[in-house]
């Protein structure tokens, strides 16, 4: 397990590693696509670090706090307004940076607290969002920004769109892996607790 939590951090520091970084933030100025790609990384370390090697016990706020806040973080950096001062703004990208971590370690605390099917409500909320980004980007980009290229934007719109997708793919098949375990989990506890049951059906 102490190896699992080393894999996860490991992880979750390459990825900010990658992120911040002189060249990555100078290239930024220049090119949407790290930067977008950098929301995903680092809410992304954010929650696998929270949702993996933190404890609830070692969290002060309610799941339904923590949710809200996540959510409003990751919405706010994505509205035009503030992407665009993200894109031009070294400053304000470092506080845009720093508070898509704290959001993703907000979301993952929650994720371990709410109900799988709000788990799954999220899931499909994300996707919806992402998906009519994605469109808007590789049809009309300019209505999102017009710090970038058109070319640009749309390369960006179809990255996001399969990552996107991979992410979503590999979440489904977790879920419905995790979903068989449980049941095959309660079959076997049936069975220990009545192991002649299925004898007397053949006296």
């Amino acid at each position: 397990m102490k190896y699992y939590y080393f894999f996860i951090l490991t992880l979750s520091l390459f990825l900010i590693a990658i992120t911040v970084n002189p060249f990555t933030e100078e290239y930024m100025f220049v090119n949407p696509i790290p930067y977008m790609l950098a929301h995903y990384s680092l809410f992304g370390a954010g929650i696998l670090i929270s949702y993996y090697t933190l404890s609830k016990k070692n969290f002060p706020l309610n799941k339904n706090i923590s949710l809200t806040i996540g959510v409003l973080i990751a919405f706010i950096w994505h509205y035009p307004l503030f992407f665009n001062l993200g894109a031009e703004s070294l400053f304000i990208r470092i506080i845009e940076e720093i508070t898509l971590f704290i959001g993703g370690i907000l979301i993952g605390f929650s994720l371990k607290e709410i109900t799988r099917n709000m788990k799954v409500l999220l899931l499909a909320l994300w996707m919806i969002g992402d998906s009519i980004l994605s469109l808007i980007l590789m049809v009309s980009p300019n209505l999102y920004t017009t710090v970038y290229s058109v070319k640009e934007l749309e390369y960006l719109g179809i990255i996001m769109f399969l990552m996107m997708n991979l992410i979503a793919v590999y979440i489904l098949l977790n879920y419905i892996n995790k979903m068989l375990s449980e049941e095959k989990d309660i079959v076997n506890e049936d069975y220990q607790r009545n192991p002649y049951s299925k004898n007397k059906n053949y006296v």
